[in-house]
């Protein structure tokens, strides 16, 4: 159970992490949107008359290096934009991969009373608390939840024994 809530934290954190990267990515690629409309074409701009010093390749006609500049820099923001679908693609993937290893125990989890519930997410949960500490909060006896969680636990075996014979066979 201390896995499952791992794993849904865990998920949670992807999904936020994947909402960034599909926030940065669409605003790159609104970015490159608008420049290519903004920015003369390549060959317009193949019309000017580069200078160039010597012979190391520097240009020195100032539009043709704006323009040089200006490529590198669209250039670098498509590998970067090309980098962040690549995280977006992984991170989808490993979502989907946490997604389907959480889902039968949250199912189960669904059948439980809410009070069951309850005391499945404070006893296994990130902040794991004592059987003392969760009968404080639920104004139940030690005992009583110690028992609760003893019948809770069969429930969710029994469940999960019956979704696997039902998976393998």
């Amino acid at each position: 159970m201390r896995s499952y809530y791992r794993k849904l934290d865990e998920l949670q954190v992807k999904k936020r992490a994947l909402e960034a990267v599909e926030k940065n990515a669409e605003d790159i690629r609104r970015i490159l949107l608008d420049v290519n409309q903004l920015i003369p074409s390549k060959g317009t701009v193949s019309s000017y008359r580069p200078v160039t010093g010597g012979g190391n390749g520097l240009v020195c006609d100032p539009t043709a290096q704006a323009y040089a500049e200006f490529t590198r820099s669209m250039e670098k923001s498509q590998r970067e934009l090309v980098i962040l679908l690549e995280k977006k693609i992984r991170l989808k993937m490993e979502i989907m991969h946490l997604e389907s290893s959480i889902e039968g125990i949250g199912f189960a989890l669904n059948l439980l009373d809410p009070v069951e519930r309850m005391i499945c997410e404070q006893y296994y949960g990130l902040k794991r608390k004592s059987n003392l500490q969760i009968g404080l909060a639920l104004n139940m006896d030690e005992k009583t939840i110690r028992y609760r969680r003893k019948n809770i636990n069969q429930k969710l075996n029994d469940y999960l024994k019956v979704k696997h014979l039902v998976k393998s066979g």
